[in-house]
């Protein structure tokens, strides 16, 4: 059978098993199958990622790579790209499900790379952490991003549009921007892709579970990313409306709680309503001054996701 034909399966048989914590990275799990595999990327992606994900890969011919995350390293969505690339793998985002920032530079290097409805494929411009605590700014990142997207040998326009993508909010791909830019994209649920060519009509249930409402462990995440100043790990965990603006633009949060005498260290976190989370923490500025802090953490669920909407903190 096809692998256009049979990516429907992906709808049915694909289950990812339940998210772990965020210190570990993304749920990856391969499924056999006996026209192509399924290998399936779920929760914030971590530089560790890469490794399991290379695992995956190498013991698979034919893939489809199922993407489910908000985002995180973008070092390391480049290189699990690179590997999409190289084994010429299908990437697909199902239905009602986010796939953003690094996970979208992923799924840029899929051929075929395919949406369902509800699908939401996002970029903004980037900033690279290199892993020893330098930190590559938007311009130096985004050359970086242009790089790997010439090496999937995408258009000039296709890599203008990835890279300028303002890194104050979130640029989201629609059928008329792919088409306006020659993306070739099929939109599963419209049966075309952007160049024309037909697509499979696939059930509209998909076998990928949304995690459930958990506003505890989403601000529980957050905050220990941000004791690691981890900016890529904590904006995956923001609504994708805010992430990139202000004290939620990755580079601001890594510079900013990168730079204390004491971490960031998570004291206590409990439920306080049905959206609300109260979290105490204490750190310590480079200048001595202690944060003894409470935050009052809103959050929403959206895409299947729990993520962080808004924050009222004492400091």
């Amino acid at each position: 059978m096809p692998l256009r034909h049979a990516i429907r399966a992906i709808w049915i048989v694909l289950l990812f098993l339940p998210p772990i914590d965020t210190a570990v990275g993304a749920q990856i799990s391969r499924e056999a199958g006996s026209d192509f595999d399924l290998i399936g990327l779920q929760g914030e992606i971590k530089p560790e990622d890469v490794a399991t994900f290379r695992s995956a890969a190498d013991a698979s011919a034919k893939a489809v790579v199922v993407l489910d995350s908000g985002g995180g390293a973008a070092l390391a969505g480049i290189e699990m790209g690179k590997l999409i690339h190289l084994k010429r793998f299908a990437t697909f985002v199902p239905e009602d499900t986010l796939c953003a920032s690094s996970c979208a530079l992923m799924w840029l290097a899929g051929n075929p790379r395919e949406i369902a409805p509800g699908g939401a494929v996002g970029f903004h411009a980037a900033y690279i952490s290199q892993g020893d605590g330098k930190l590559m700014t938007s311009g130096s990142g985004n050359a970086l991003v242009g790089a790997y997207l010439d090496q999937l040998g995408l258009s000039a326009d296709v890599i203008a549009y990835v890279t300028h993508a303002p890194p104050e909010k979130m640029g989201w791909l629609s059928e008329g921007t792919a088409r306006a830019i020659g993306l070739d994209v099929v939109w599963v649920g419209l049966g075309v892709s952007a160049g024309g060519a037909s697509a499979p009509q696939p059930p509209r249930h998909t076998g990928v579970s949304p995690k459930p409402y958990d506003p505890v462990s989403a601000v529980t995440r957050f905050y220990r990313a941000l004791g690691a100043a981890d900016g890529d790990t904590a904006a995956a965990l923001v609504v994708p409306e805010k992430r990139g603006i202000g004290p939620f633009n990755e580079l601001n949060m890594a510079r900013f709680f990168g730079n204390m005498r004491e971490p960031l260290a998570l004291q206590s976190v409990r439920p306080s309503g049905a959206d609300l989370v109260v979290a105490e923490y204490r750190y310590v500025y480079a200048n001595g001054k202690v944060c003894n802090g409470q935050a009052e953490v809103t959050t929403a669920y959206v895409f299947g996701n729990t993520f962080i909407q808004r924050i009222k903190a004492n400091c």
